[in-house]
């Protein structure tokens, strides 16, 4: 699994059974060419925690509705 962020996808070929071909640009303004069996694309970043009991899991967010983390994660 790889993770490509602050990257916007130009175009790209769904070739069905072959996969995927996208063409992004990177935040130096270069082109980079991704072949992949599967591409999830995400745009912009919300956290959705409404509604997921974080109190009986023991887990609080913030103001925004994020899930303050350490360090480590």
């Amino acid at each position: 699994m790889k993770f490509l962020l602050s990257h916007k996808v130009v175009n790209g070929v769904n070739n069905k059974e072959k996969g995927v071909k996208l063409n992004l640009l990177n935040d130096k303004n270069e082109t980079i060419t991704l072949d992949c069996d599967v591409a999830l694309i995400s745009i912009g970043r919300y956290a959705f925690t409404d509604g997921l009991q974080l109190a009986k899991a023991g887990l609080e967010a913030d103001k925004r509705g994020i899930i303050p983390t350490n360090d480590h994660w």
